[in-house]
């Protein structure tokens, strides 16, 4: 009994430190666009930051609250992570988290020029969809990591529930759709052309991972048969 209470707590207390690092990863993005920008009227600006912001407290406190143990897994180190990952995925974060905003927020003070109204509007409804597939996956899947590997220390099988049963990547999927909402609702070229590469290190991931599950995780190329598309519904 002690042995699991203390389990419990360390569990617990690495979810606890994987929420604060996110969370604080999150206020450097935020910090650097409102240093870029130089004001805190610009509305577009505003209203993603809000979204951006609101969005991350609401889920870690999910996660905090029923799935602690994936928090808690996210948070460790990993040695097995592929090659290729090990590469993309810093990249991935430095674009997703900080240089888009640091550009956003030039966009507001060099005053460039954006894309219309319509567009932030636009924008903002596919922002809050885009959090239902970042957020949702994450929720139904416990194997839910950071950094691609085969997860063979906690015995990975596969999901088939929930957003799996949409695509083979609904993570990525959301990623994707938040990249080209973050795009309409600032709406400055810049961005876009950022929002284009993080794109495309995630599509080129999905594909480098999925061919990883295929050939190394039992259970994973029949599942692909039943769920055949891997990031983009009767597309791909």
């Amino acid at each position: 009994m002690a042995k699991e209470l203390e389990n419990k707590k360390t569990i617990r207390k690495k979810a606890i430190q994987h929420m604060l690092r996110i969370l604080f990863q999150r206020i450097i993005g935020i910090g650097l666009f409102f240093a870029a920008a130089g004001t805190f009227k610009d509305i577009r600006g505003m209203t993603n930051i809000s979204l951006y912001l609101i969005i991350s407290i609401v889920g870690s406190a999910l996660m905090l609250s029923s799935h602690q143990n994936t928090l808690s897994e996210r948070e460790k180190k990993r040695k097995d992570t592929k090659r290729w990952d090990k590469f993309l995925m810093p990249i991935l974060v430095i674009l997703m988290f900080h240089v888009i905003y640091f550009i956003a927020g030039l966009g507001i003070r060099l005053h460039w020029n954006k894309l219309p109204m319509e567009c932030f509007y636009v924008g903002s409804i596919l922002y809050l969809l885009a959090s239902v597939f970042t957020t949702w996956p994450i929720l139904a899947n416990k194997y839910f990591e950071g950094t691609s590997r085969i997860q063979k220390d906690r015995e990975q099988t596969v999901i088939s529930s929930g957003p799996y049963k949409i695509v083979r990547h609904p993570g990525y999927l959301g990623a994707i759709l938040w990249a080209i909402a973050s795009y309409l609702m600032f709406g400055t070229l810049p961005v876009g052309i950022i929002c284009f590469f993080i794109i495309a290190i995630l599509c080129i991931r999905t594909h480098l991972e999925d061919k990883m599950l295929r050939e190394e995780l039992s259970g994973y190329l029949e599942y692909s048969q039943t769920t055949k598309h891997r990031l983009i519904p009767f597309v791909w």
